[in-house]
């Protein structure tokens, strides 16, 4: 690595490196190659905002620290040219060539699990959207039907014949998933029902306890990897687990009044989503609404699709060529999964945003699903109804604590200024930032917060894209009213595409002029002082605020003689971007906070005159109540 001097030293360990993918197919890249990359390391970016997604803290997760650009790419000799790698990507390519990119990739995810294919965006975050995401990821419901499938074929075998034949299967399944620590698991607990189901000596004299296996799988795997035990899919897959060995007998005996195979279609992903529920929600903060239902159709579709392309999938590994053709018929199975996951995740309040809990709140949950399950005097008082109701009076509890009456906060947005104000439990978001802002910052931000009505919205300036993603936040949240500063005459495609949207949804829709106000309870007052673009001052709890967002210089000269100016600005809001120095003097601006980063001259203003200037875009956003301001990063440490 080259120092700032130019000078050399060696560094050692685990790197994210990212390039072109131009470069990767043309060297025609796998695992355990050796390289030599030249390129520029960088830092991984923390959340700035809440519910946007922590690269760093997802890299320590994996032991690295730090990335790399990559620009060249050359593949050295040395390391290995073989591994479970080759072997996925044989089989990826025998059910690519039979059935396409699109459903060869999905087959491929489901039989070996996310490693083994790049599936669609569109397709994972459809079966995300339904809760069976678990399905793209080799898991222990993949080895048991695995496992199961074997056993049946292999029961006229000799006993040590059927065995050697289940471990070497397991083995080799283990390989091409990359030992993915729910694969493990599963595989140590089918390792020992294959013992006490198949081994003479032990069969009468040695009955398998399936939460003891489960709780010696766990404490085995910690051993070897400590760190697993804030890997979610472990988290996930021992929880998952734990509820299809308590919950699945007690569901089945409470739904007697349906027929045994109904009963037991509901009971087991009922189970199963009752334990990972509480780690559903800290973690993504949100509930598939229709798990229950899409489940049971897509379990009758996914058994068969899942054991026919275990089988292919080894034919693939002696006869890539015989592979492609068996799996062709695999379509008439893949084409009504893809139409039912996608149709089910295209209803309205597919998931159900609850905003994130605290993991005391999930420790609480947990709590009391064990007492339900393990402690007969809880159960004999409470039983399953209570227990239901103590669990949502933990979720919901500490959302009916009063908070602070007014929260304004500044995300961090870069140029695109974006502020969500909360006043008396009604929600004003202003400026959506263009489409993939909406989608990555503003919709995240809302969905952590478990805001899922907007009582107005509003944009700033109808110019470029900074207000085009208002056509990606309505399907995801309600509005009741909608402000703008006008301009159409010169509003930019994407912005008319996001007012016709707004429009078109019956959204009562409102140009503004100065000395407007939008009306957001009593201990709030916003009004116009500008238009196109809009600029508002807002008054709440004896602060006045400036909110300038992307004003030029123009606009914040025309400012300084508007008699709807405050004598004082407590806090000034904007992008970033230049700033009249004689309005910061004028107004006797005694605070500022920007989305982006502030020159250095407005910066010397502020550190001069011993006033804080908050940046989002490196404390994070900045949150500002009554009670004080506190930024993102800050909370975090």
């Amino acid at each position: 690595m080259l120092n700032s001097d130019q000078t050399a030293r060696l560094v050692s360990g685990k790197l994210y490196v990212t390039t072109d993918p131009v470069n990767s197919e043309e060297q025609d890249l796998h695992p355990s190659q050796r390289v030599r990359l030249t390129g520029s390391l960088y830092l991984p970016s923390p959340a700035l905002n809440p519910g946007a997604f922590d690269f760093q803290a997802y890299l320590l997760r994996q032991g690295s620290f730090a990335g790399l650009s990559a620009q060249e790419v050359v593949p050295q000799a040395g390391g290995r040219s073989w591994g479970g790698w080759a072997l996925r990507r044989r089989i990826r390519g025998a059910f690519i060539s039979g059935l396409g990119v699109r459903e060869g990739n999905l087959l491929a995810s489901l039989v070996l699990g996310s490693r083994a294919a790049q599936l669609d965006f569109d397709l994972q975050d459809a079966f995300r959207e339904i809760g069976m995401a678990h399905a793209l990821a080799a898991s222990g419901f993949h080895v048991s039907l695995l496992v199961g499938v074997v056993f049946v074929l292999t029961r006229k075998l000799a006993v040590r014949g059927q065995q050697a034949i289940i471990l070497a299967v397991l083995g080799l399944y283990m390989t091409l998933t990359g030992f993915s620590p729910s694969v493990l698991r599963a595989g140590l607990m089918g390792v020992a029902a294959m013992a006490v189901l198949t081994e003479p000596r032990l069969q009468g004299k040695v009955k398998l306890n399936p939460l003891g296996t489960l709780l010696l799988a766990a404490v085995v795997l910690l051993v070897y990897q400590p760190n697993w035990i804030t890997d979610l899919g472990f988290q996930l897959s021992f929880a998952a687990t734990l509820g299809l060995l308590v919950g699945t007998a007690p569901m089945v005996s409470r739904l007697r009044f349906l027929p045994p195979t109904i009963a037991t279609a509901l009971a087991i992903p009922l189970a199963a989503l009752i334990w990972t529920l509480p780690l559903q929600i800290v973690v993504f903060g949100r509930i598939p609404t229709y798990s229950l239902l899409a489940n049971p159709p897509l379990m009758a579709l996914l058994l068969p699709l899942l054991v026919a392309g275990f089988g292919v999938a080894f034919v693939a590994l002696l006869s890539p060529g015989l592979a492609s053709l068996l799996v062709q018929p695999l379509t008439l199975l893949l084409t009504p999964l893809i139409n039912w996951v996608g149709w089910i995740a295209s209803w309205p309040f597919s998931s159900y945003y609850t905003g994130v809990i605290s993991i005391l709140q999930c420790l609480l949950l947990y709590g009391a699903l064990v007492a339900v399950t393990f402690w007969p005097r809880w159960r004999r008082a409470l039983r399953w109804q209570g227990t239901a109701l103590v669990m949502i009076g933990i979720l919901i509890g500490p959302g009916l604590w009063p908070g602070p009456p007014v929260q304004i906060t500044a995300l961090a947005s870069g140029r695109t200024p974006i502020l969500a104000i909360q006043a008396e439990g009604r929600h004003l978001l202003v400026n959506s930032g263009d489409p993939r802002l909406a989608e990555l910052t503003v919709l995240p931000y809302l969905r952590q917060r478990g805001i899922r009505n907007l009582a107005g919205a509003v944009s700033m300036t109808s110019a470029g894209s900074a207000n085009g993603g208002w056509v990606s936040l309505l399907p995801a949240v309600s509005m009741h009213q909608f402000w703008d500063g006008g301009g159409a005459n010169v509003a930019s495609e994407s912005y008319l595409r996001a007012l016709e949207a707004v429009q078109s949804a019956g959204i009562p829709y409102q140009v503004l002029r100065p000395g407007d106000r939008i009306p957001l309870g009593e201990r709030l007052s916003l009004q116009a002082v500008h238009t196109n673009p809009l600029v508002l001052t807002l008054e709440t709890e004896g602060s006045r605020w400036l909110l300038l967002g992307s004003a030029g210089t123009n606009v914040q000269a025309e400012l300084s003689g508007s008699p709807l100016m405050p004598a004082q600005i407590n806090w000034l809001w904007w992008d970033g971007g230049a700033v009249v120095l004689d309005l910061l003097e004028r107004f006797q601006v005694q605070a500022g906070i920007t989305s982006g980063p502030s020159s250095e001259i407005v910066t010397a203003w502020f550190r001069q005159r011993q006033r804080p200037l908050y940046g989002a875009d490196r404390s994070g956003a900045v949150t500002w109540s009554r009670r004080g301001v506190h930024t993102l990063r800050s909370s975090l440490e």
